[in-house]
Parts: structure tokens; sequence; C-alpha cells
């Protein structure tokens, strides 16, 4: 009888095999569309058995959660290095640009390589358009939930948290729509970073009269102005 591995070891394998499930799923939705890709699929691309998938994901709808996640980590650790003496919405801004800023070597970073993965893939969906924000299932312990009560020094389940990742979803749904399709942008950080700030300082802009903000910045509906107004 063969010897079972160390626990380490075995927590290891168990993080590739669900990164290359992760990897996989991502890839076979970009090809050939989130709808169109099945769990026996990403399982045989990935060389694994449907039953050893269902061990790391319920669903295929799972994986693009797991991704949405470890986006969410990643936001919720700048979160906790960014000064208290600005507003959630400004942190989430810094954040998120943080995430798609290159390496040192100019380079996407791997996060950013899993945000673009996930804008093709929920660009190329009908159905994931629509899908419920994991959040709001799993708000006891989803990082930016965490990170954002602890910002505001209120329980996970108040209405002021989920009221600023909710407004916040909607300013990366605005931000990313279109990306990567037919006559759209490009998935590229600079490219990414603009639009998350574009759509951002228009969600300022809604803070006050919409006829005295265009008058203020001189610019035609619907651009949004250089600086976000003062608030």
């Amino acid at each position: 009888m063969s010897e079972r591995p160390p626990s380490g070891l075995r927590e290891r394998k168990k993080l590739r095999t669900r990164a290359t499930l992760i990897e996989t799923a991502a890839e076979l939705c970009e090809r050939q569309g989130f709808d169109k890709t099945t769990v026996e699929q990403i399982a045989a691309a990935a060389d694994v058995s449907p039953r050893t998938f269902s061990r790391y994901f319920p669903t295929k709808e799972a994986v693009i959660f797991a991704i949405i996640e470890d986006t969410a980590a990643f936001v919720a650790d700048e979160l906790a290095l960014l000064p208290t003496d600005i507003n959630e919405f400004e942190a989430m801004l810094r954040a998120h640009l943080k995430a798609v800023q290159p390496g040192l070597d100019g380079r996407p970073t791997p996060i950013f390589h899993r945000m673009a993965a996930l804008i093709r893939i929920v660009n190329s969906s009908a159905s994931l358009a629509v899908t419920n924000i994991p959040y709001r299932q799993q708000q006891d312990h989803f990082p930016t939930v965490v990170a954002i009560a602890k910002r505001m020094g209120l329980p996970r389940d108040h209405d002021a948290v989920h009221l600023v990742l909710e407004t916040w979803t909607a300013v990366m749904n605005a931000a990313t729509r279109g990306l990567g399709t037919p006559g759209q942008p490009p998935i590229e950080p600079d490219v990414v970073a603009a639009r998350i700030t574009a759509a951002y300082q228009t969600l300022t802009r809604t803070w006050r009269p919409w006829s005295s903000a265009l008058e203020s910045t001189d610019l035609p509906a619907g651009e949004p102005p250089a600086s976000a107004p003062d608030c």
C-alpha cells in the first residue's frame, strides 16, 4: 500500500489542479464561448475526470466565480494598504488600477491576465451578464466584503458595505462593457485602466446635477471630465 503524500504536498497538488482547471476553463470559454463550454470539455482539456472537476467546482459557473474571487483577493490586499482618509470608492479605484498596472518588466501581470480572461468570457456570454454577484452569497468571507467592512468599521452584512460593492460592480461593468469584442478596444492594461478611471469619474459626476457638471467642465454629454469633481 502506497504512503499518502505529506499534507503540504497534497495541498500544493490541489492548488495546482485548481489553477489548471481555472486556466483551462478560461481558455475554452474565450475560444468557444461560455454558453457552449461544458464541464466535460473542461475536465477533458485539463486531463482530469468530471468527478475530479466536481470535487473542486460544483458547476462551470463556479470556475468563473473563482476567477472573480481571486481578483477580489488581490484587490482586498491592496485595500488593506491604502490610507483610511479616502472614501471607499476612491480606494476601490486605486486598488483596481493597481491590479491592471504592468509589472516591473513592463508586461501584464498574472492578475491582469485573470481579469482579461474574465472580461472576455463575460462579454461573450449572454447568461453570465445576469449571473448573481458571488459576494451576495458569500458575504461572510468574500475578500472585498471583508476588506471594505473592515475599512468602514461596519458588519459585513451592513447595507453601506453592499452599496459600495454593488455600486463598484456597476462601475466595472460600465468600464469593461464590450472590451475585446469586434469593433471595440482591446483588453490591454492601459485601455482597462483608462476605462475604469473614466467610469469612476462618470460616477462621481452623478453626485451633483449633471447640467452643473457639464457647465463646469465644458465637455459634451457622455464624456468623462479630466478629473473627478469635488464632492
